[in-house]
């Protein structure tokens, strides 16, 4: 019985535990127009990133997925690109992938990190008619994404600690290490590596 390029993938989400195409659409980043394209054997048309994070959702080397779906079979030069690439990227610990895509969507809520500690703190002190109990709710699966990365507040909002210049931005005023200053913005650390030092003003 011949296999179809659907069944193989199939087989290999069943393998992955993935249950369904919207699903690996999700865990690999990519659209399900980039799935169709693989399930109607048209995955030589495909990007190379695109095949890179299909296998990588799929828990398979990109060298095993282009096999399986017999990819670039007639260009032997694109071939021999894909194949340096796979090594390239396979010489690479699953820690440094990890960490470079954590370092990547970190950098794009950048905003959300240096501004929302505040936001929220105010928020529950105006009571005002936008409320926090209304707010609130839609940002914690962004919190929970920031514990599940070990991304963790340097101070608490509104706290007295002493002034730290590694870690405590000035924005105004002066300050000594060791002066008690008022924190106006947590910051945050990424697995003990700074990612954006707490905002402080001297006290009084």
């Amino acid at each position: 019985m011949t296999i179809t390029p659907t069944d193989a993938l199939r087989s290999l989400m069943q393998t992955a535990q993935i249950h369904s195409y919207q699903a690996l659409a999700t865990k690999a980043g990519v659209s399900r127009r980039q799935i169709q394209q693989l399930r109607t054997g048209n995955g030589h048309k495909m990007r190379l990133s695109a095949l890179t994070q299909l296998a990588n959702a799929l828990e398979v080397s990109l060298i095993d997925l282009i096999q399986t779906f017999q990819l670039c079979a007639n260009d032997s030069s694109n071939q021999r690109q894909t194949e340096q690439h796979a090594d390239t990227l396979t010489s690479q610990s699953t820690d440094e992938r990890i960490s470079a895509l954590q370092t990547d969507a970190l950098q794009t809520i950048e905003t959300w990190l240096v501004q929302w500690p505040t936001i929220a703190k105010r928020a529950v002190e105006k009571g005002d008619a936008l409320s926090a109990a209304k707010i609130l709710p839609f940002l914690r699966p962004v919190e929970a994404l920031m514990r599940e990365w070990d991304v963790q507040p340097i101070a608490t909002i509104d706290s007295q600690i002493p002034y730290d210049p590694q870690y405590h931005q000035l924005t105004q005023g002066n300050a000594n290490p060791g002066d008690l200053v008022h924190v106006t913005h947590a910051g945050q650390t990424h697995r003990c590596k700074l990612l954006h030092r707490a905002k402080v003003k001297p006290m009084g």
